[in-house]
C-alpha cells in the first residue's frame, strides 16, 4: 500500500468515526478488495473467504470508534481479519474431525487455478502453515516484520527467523531444481 493509498484510508476512517456513513461505505469498498484475496489465500475457499471478510468488515463497522490511531488501520483491519480465518479454519478442522469420525467424507472439487498460482502454491505446500501466513503477509501484502507480528500476534523475531527459514528452503529448492534440468 503506497502513501497516498494510506492517507485515504487514514482520512476515510477520521470520517467514519466523525459518523459519516458514506465514507463507511467507500471505506469497506477500499478495503474489501484488499482483503478478501488474503482471505482466499489464507482459507482455500471463495466461500468461506467471503465469509471471513464479512465478519471482518461486520467487526470493524462495530469497533472503528474504539480506534484511536487511523493510521493503525490496515493493521488493525488485518489482526481481525486473520482471526476470523483461523476461527473459521479451526471451525473446519472441527467439522473434518467429525466427518471423519462418521465416515461421511465429501469428495473434494477442484479448483480453477493460473499456472502460476498453482506454482505458488506448489512451493508454499510444503511450508508450515504458520510460515506460509508470514510470507503471504509479508511479500503479497507488503506489511513490515513488525505490522506482520502484530497481525498474528508473534514475536517481531519470530517472523525474521520464519522469513530467513522460508527463504534458505526457496532458495535450496531453487537450486536443486535447477540442478534437476
Amino acid at each position: 500500500m503506497d502513501s497516498k493509498q494510506r492517507a485515504y484510508s487514514e482520512w476515510l476512517v477520521v470520517r467514519c468515526q466523525q459518523g459519516d456513513p458514506a465514507a463507511f461505505r467507500l471505506l469497506v469498498a477500499f478495503w474489501e478488495k484488499r482483503l478478501l484475496p488474503y482471505a482466499l489465500r489464507r482459507m482455500g475457499d471463495r466461500e468461506a473467504a467471503q465469509d471471513a471478510t464479512q465478519e471482518c468488515l461486520l467487526a470493524v463497522s462495530r469497533g472503528l470508534k474504539t480506534l484511536t490511531d487511523p493510521g493503525a488501520f490496515p493493521k488493525w483491519i488485518f489482526q481481525i481479519l486473520e482471526r476470523r480465518c483461523v476461527d473459521a479454519l479451526r471451525r473446519k478442522i472441527r467439522e473434518r474431525q467429525i466427518i471423519a469420525e462418521t465416515d461421511l467424507v465429501p469428495e473434494r472439487g477442484t479448483e480453477d487455478n493460473t499456472e502460476n498460482e498453482l506454482t505458488v502454491r506448489k512451493l508454499l505446500k510444503d511450508f508450515d502453515p504458520a510460515i506460509r501466513i508470514v510470507l503471504q503477509l509479508h511479500y503479497r501484502d507488503g506489511f513490515s516484520v513488525i505490522e506482520i507480528a502484530e497481525i498474528i500476534g508473534v514475536p517481531a523475531g519470530t517472523v525474521k527467523s520464519r522469513l530467513f527459514y522460508a527463504r534458505k528452503a526457496l532458495l535450496k529448492k531453487a537450486t536443486s531444481n535447477t540442478e534437476e534440468d
